[in-house]
């Protein structure tokens, strides 16, 4: 095996193995959202992570994670809103995986990126380069949609009618389409955030900065609404305790359990007793992010979407089918398979053309 073949496979595995990792780290936010019984607590503690994780390793690799002076007042408003979305992009996840399980959570948001990066392109959105429609790129967005259809309107056509035969609706999701039009809202959001950290690291002159940065200011959005979280449960809490002193404490008791609102001391014990793995969330995104910037100038930033997509694609399918961290098993069926080998084809014909 020659060295040269070496040096372009090793990238290639690593780029499969990031992207495999996201459905995991859905798959772990998802038990830490149970655990914690927040959506945004979860993101919190991910994020947390994750940014400490980049810190290291912008501050061993750069020497310093903050910004250049004059830096905030000479940007756009907008070069700080990829954080922002970031956090709506992890969270949604959070929501939309027990919902459509893992290979619905990576296709559907797939669906919205591949329109919103195109919108991006010939807008010129940002302060990117235009990039005009072309027949090729317009035939990919074509196989895209075949292969959406194929893995995952098909399928609830036929799970639908499956249901309706046997008369058992103990297991279906209500709100199915709606979860999955959100699914694509939060791909067309995670396209922004992409486009809007591209800037920010050209600017910065690293990508890694870059997401460090804009880990960051998720992080403490996340901060700012669990306060507000926990500041709203305490005044319920309070405004229950007036009353009858008699029934006040079972009261506020059952309200607590039924809303899923824990103390202070219950989630730190739950957090310190829970897997090892249920940490593994941040880093990965961590990973993820880092793994992207170091590839793209290694593979090119086409082939690196390509392959990070081809390991994402496959992480959900084995969340799913196995029921891997927990997750609910879902069989994946041979359609699925070819509408995601169809929506692969088709990303790939839109990334190289």
């Amino acid at each position: 095996m020659s060295s040269a073949f070496v040096v372009t496979l090793v990238p290639m595995i690593l780029g499969v193995a990031i992207g495999f990792g996201l459905p995991m780290q859905t798959a772990i936010n998802s038990q830490l959202r149970s655990l914690l019984r927040s959506p945004f607590k979860a993101s919190l503690v991910s994020f947390a992570v994750g940014t400490a994780a980049l810190w290291i390793i912008v501050a061993l690799g750069e020497g310093d994670a903050g910004l250049p002076a004059g830096f905030v007042e000479s940007e756009p408003w907008w070069i700080w809103l990829g954080g922002v979305l970031g956090v709506v992009f992890l969270t949604g996840n959070i929501l939309m995986f027990p919902k459509l399980g893992a290979v619905q959570t990576v296709v559907m948001p797939i669906l919205g990126q591949i329109i919103a990066s195109n919108a991006i392109d010939m807008g010129g959105w940002f302060g990117l380069p235009v990039h005009h429609m072309t027949m090729m790129r317009a035939f990919g967005i074509v196989l895209a949609v075949v292969g959406i259809v194929l893995a995952v309107v098909i399928p609830d056509i036929y799970s639908a009618r499956s249901r309706a035969e046997s008369s058992t609706r103990s297991t279906h999701v209500s709100g199915r389409p709606l979860w999955q039009c959100i699914g694509i809202l939060l791909g067309a959001l995670s396209a922004g955030q992409t486009a809007i950290n591209g800037h920010l690291g050209s600017e910065l002159g690293s990508a890694t900065h870059a997401a460090f940065i804009s880990f960051a200011i998720g992080l403490l959005l996340l901060v700012l609404i669990v306060i507000a979280q926990e500041s709203f449960s305490g005044a319920r809490s309070h405004a229950a305790s007036h009353g009858s002193r008699a029934s006040a404490s079972a009261s506020a008791s059952a309200e607590n359990k039924d809303s899923g609102v824990l103390s202070l001391s219950q989630r730190v014990s739950a957090l310190v007793s829970s897997p090892l793995w249920f940490w593994v969330g941040g880093l990965l995104g961590a990973a993820f992010v880092f793994g992207n910037s170091y590839l793209a100038p290694v593979l090119g930033t086409g082939l690196t979407v390509v392959i990070v997509l081809l390991g994402q694609i496959c992480g959900g399918l084995a969340v799913d089918q196995f029921g891997l961290l927990r997750a609910h098993k879902r069989r994946v069926t041979a359609l699925q398979m070819i509408g995601v080998a169809v929506l692969l084809t088709g990303v790939i014909i839109i990334r190289m053309f």
